[in-house]
């Protein structure tokens, strides 16, 4: 394919997703009927912006919780659970109190750009009709809507690919800084760490890099640089607050069930959700987020165990530790969300799948239809 009808198509695709996503957000705001937000501010950061439902209803859930970082730092208890970089870029760029739009475009072009990012990572190891069909795959994921939301999956994904890219190409300085960004935006930036440190391990085994080399300074640097989103914000917290670990101990104020007191093991997370699943009416919407949240936890670890010899070891590492760790908490809660990051997964499901991925691809695209109304109307999904 072409490069230049390539970057036609991504866009094309890109613009095709965006306007549907707007349109079943306005035809959900006509068929459901009341609001049924549980979270704070969003008269005040949403409904008060003067923008349509189908427009502020992007800004839902965790949204309000980056729109009241972006306006007034963390005054407002518990949202240090949220991480800086999203809310002070929408800070940054903000001009005469558009938060919310100034949100919903920069999540929108960071997404684009993304894009355009993971293409050139896939061509580093699949054909052009593989790596197009797993961009198509990654819009149609029930949950891809948050990467055009006020949330920060389309920031994560735009620093992690352009980390991993860059080190695969051996840009070595530039892979530490994007990674340390994305340690800034999500705490599964940490997983680029190691993903870094194999990747300069295997160029030491093939003899490119060499310990005795000069160009060694650069890698060192490059794992140093990596978490430092992370420490930052440890540091920031430790002096704000007295708890560098605050992210973590405030997850349990926004009432998903997770434990910030003791690591949960995945067995004893299943055993949670069977028992869900069997005592909670079959018609509720509790009995359809527990479903949903297993089945968005178990197929991609089943894709990650069955197919792991096809997956790059790097690659692999960072998977398992940015879809693992949130289920220590004792939840399945958000996984459907939180699966977005097992984006280097998307080529292996392709080639595997690729006789029926047309209708996988039908299937994903009419529960995102269902999980986006509901979202808008302020229902919990992810």
């Amino acid at each position: 394919m072409h490069k230049f009808s390539l970057q036609k198509s991504i866009l094309i695709y890109f613009t095709i997703w965006r306007i549907s996503l707007f349109f079943i957000a306005f035809i959900s705001t006509i068929i459901i009927g009341d609001f049924g937000a549980r979270f704070p501010y969003y008269k005040e950061l949403l409904i008060n912006t003067g923008l349509p439902a189908w427009v502020w209803g992007f800004g839902n859930f965790d949204g309000v919780h980056y729109l009241t970082i972006a306006q007034t730092g963390y005054a407002a208890q518990f949202t240090q659970a949220f991480f800086p970089f999203y809310p002070l870029l929408v800070k940054l760029l903000t001009i005469n109190g558009a938060y919310l739009l100034t949100a919903l475009v920069l999540s929108n072009i960071l997404f684009l750009a993304a894009l355009f990012l993971l293409y050139k990572l896939f061509r580093m190891d699949y054909d052009s009709e593989i790596s197009f069909k797993s961009l198509c795959l990654l819009l149609a994921i029930p949950t891809s809507f948050y990467f055009g939301a006020v949330h920060s999956e389309s920031l994560f994904l735009f620093f992690s690919v352009g980390s991993i890219l860059a080190i695969r190409k051996k840009k070595y300085i530039l892979s530490g800084l994007l990674a340390g960004f994305a340690s800034a935006t999500r705490i599964v930036g940490i997983f680029l760490t190691p993903l870094i440190l194999i990747e300069i391990i295997s160029s030491l085994k093939i003899g490119t890099l060499k310990f005795k080399n000069k160009e060694f300074i650069k890698p060192s640097l490059a794992l140093l640089i990596a978490p430092m989103g992370l420490i930052i914000y440890m540091i920031f917290l430790k002096i704000q607050f007295n708890d560098p670990l605050y992210f973590l101990n405030a997850q349990h104020a926004f009432g998903t069930g997770r434990s910030d007191q003791n690591f949960i093991l995945l067995p004893q997370v299943f055993y949670r959700y069977i028992k869900i699943l069997l005592t909670v009416n079959i018609t509720s919407l509790p009995f359809f987020n527990a479903l949903l949240e297993l089945i968005f936890t178990v197929i991609p670890l089943t894709v990650l165990f069955m197919k792991f010899k096809k997956i790059r070891f790097s690659y692999l590492v960072f998977t398992w530790g940015s879809l693992l760790l949130p289920t220590l908490t004792g939840t399945l809660t958000s996984m459907p969300r939180f699966i977005l990051m097992g984006f280097l997964l998307l080529p292996v499901v392709v080639i595997s799948f690729n006789k029926h991925i047309k209708v996988i691809m039908i299937i994903m695209i009419i529960l995102q239809i269902l999980l986006l109304s509901l979202f808008i109307r302020g229902y919990w999904v992810a």
